[in-house]
């Protein structure tokens, strides 16, 4: 007698986990075609329930991104500029399930340029406040949070940027070349907007600044 099997039909996608370039990466398997740029193979799990897959891949300094969509296999290929840092990731894409979106990590990769022995930090990520924040500050002193990484290994210092202009304005000699990732500072405007960016630097002289993020200060 034959049983009757149950068909639960479509399932939801599940993320990718990413194999190479591989996270916090000095990437040497760019093959060049130029003296400044190279093709960079990216490659990831087959995902379960997943039809296609978007990947977007963001130069850290610059900010563009670069998108492949409907890429039906879990590896592509995209020609970069060398001389930067990058991020990916990769998003999988049911035909089932088309807002049902699960993303992988995002992992991180220095394209090295031609000749180059060491590489400049990657951008610090700036963790706290985040982005668009309103934060309450004690005595008018906040604690600024971020995180930094070389690709070689080196030892950084960093600069914290923090101003109600661009976050761009020369700090105070205290804010310069820290050592720590973390720093309380003075802010002397209430609801108002400030903007601040870290600056790392590491023992080579190689230099990354991050993006500019804004916050508001309230009472």
């Amino acid at each position: 007698m034959l049983g009757c099997g149950k068909d639960d039909g479509p399932k939801n996608p599940v993320s990718a986990d990413l194999i190479l370039p591989s996270n916090g990466e000095n990437c040497n398997s760019g093959t060049s075609i130029s003296s400044t740029q190279a093709t960079v193979e990216f490659t990831w799990s087959n995902a379960p329930n997943t039809d296609s897959y978007f990947l977007e891949v963001t130069n850290s300094q610059t900010n563009k991104k670069i998108k492949l969509a409907s890429i039906p296999m879990s590896s592509a290929s995209l020609t970069l500029e060398k001389g930067y840092a990058y991020e990916w990731i990769v998003t999988s894409i049911s035909n089932d399930f088309p807002t049902d979106r699960p993303q992988s990590d995002t992992w991180r990769f220095y394209l090295q340029g031609d000749g180059e022995t060491n590489s400049a930090p990657f951008t610090a990520d700036l963790i706290s406040p985040v982005s668009g924040e309103t934060i309450k500050i004690t005595d008018g002193i906040y604690n600024f949070m971020w995180s930094g990484q070389d690709p070689d290994g080196d030892p950084m210092l960093y600069t914290l940027y923090v101003d109600s202009i661009d976050g761009l304005q020369a700090p105070s000699e205290r804010q310069t070349d820290i050592s720590s990732s973390n720093l309380n500072v003075e802010l002397n405007s209430i609801n108002s907007v400030y903007y601040w960016s870290v600056l790392s630097r590491d023992t080579n002289g190689n230099i990354s600044h991050s993006q500019v993020k804004s916050f508001r200060v309230s009472e």
